[in-house]
């Protein structure tokens, strides 16, 4: 009876720990997306200093800034 029970309790720790990786996976696609999302989000800027300067160093025309910079 006891290698029963020592079977049972090996199987529910394996079905935990194959819980906590699904949710460490979902975790982690998540995460990715976002930091994809937010370095796409900065390939986009347009207004950030060092874009600015840049585009300046290259040449091109530059960049108009608010006023209030």
């Amino acid at each position: 009876m006891a290698w029963f029970r020592g079977l049972l309790d090996t199987q529910k720790l394996l079905r935990r720990q194959q819980q906590r990786i699904a949710t460490l996976e979902e975790e982690n696609t998540a995460l990715r997306a976002q930091n994809q999302s937010m370095r796409e989000g900065m390939r986009r800027c347009v207004t950030c200093d060092y874009r600015i300067d840049f585009k300046n160093r290259q040449g091109q025309a530059p960049v108009e800034t608010s006023p209030a910079e």
